[in-house]
């Protein structure tokens, strides 16, 4: 035997304007009707602007009261609408690296520091041992050489006049007989 399903809390809102917390990015204002839904979906739609959007119920969190007529949709997530569709807010955080532990710079004793240009800071890459991988693009690159240089040697053999079958004096071409390699004397 099943389980009988639980209402969502968007159920009970019917008619009336609500406002999520926190609310759409993008999607002022923020007041908004129920429209139809699915069991994955729901949608509602902007009393001011008119705009439909589809909010996954995953992200739909209790509805309660608050001191004005509006109810307040809690999301679970922040979420944030481009282009028509409603995605995850995502806040890119870049990490700093920790400082260490130093005393505090600040109280009478404490010298100033020297005028002038900072000090530089040595910042090295750790060394990595050679992978497989890089020893097999070395070879790779090693032997290619080999055979650029092998194949530029034999051209450079074959390009060479050989002595026994050719003469090593220029020949010249004589010219041929006819109209056309006659010369007219003036």
């Amino acid at each position: 035997m099943s389980a009988p399903l639980i209402p969502s809390p968007l159920d009970y809102i019917g008619r009336r304007l609500f406002a999520f917390y926190p609310a759409i990015r993008n999607a002022a204002p923020n007041e908004w009707l129920l429209g139809t839904g699915s069991w994955a979906e729901v949608q509602v739609v902007n009393a001011k602007s008119g705009a439909e959007l589809w909010i996954p119920r995953q992200y739909v969190g209790a509805v309660s009261e608050s001191e004005s007529s509006l109810l307040i949709v809690g999301l679970t997530k922040e979420l944030e609408c481009r282009g028509g569709s409603v995605e995850p807010r995502v806040k890119g955080v870049i990490e700093m690296p920790h400082a260490e532990s130093a005393p505090p710079e600040t109280g009478p004793d404490h010298p100033r520091r020297a005028p002038g240009p900072a000090e530089v800071v040595d910042i090295r890459l750790p060394e990595r041992a050679d992978s497989s991988m890089n020893r097999a693009i070395a070879g790779l690159a090693i032997s290619a050489l080999v055979v650029c240089l092998l194949a530029a040697l034999v051209a450079l053999v074959r390009s060479l006049p050989r002595s026994g079958s050719q003469a090593t004096e220029p020949q010249l071409l004589a010219p041929r007989s006819g109209a056309a390699s006659a010369h007219p004397s003036r």
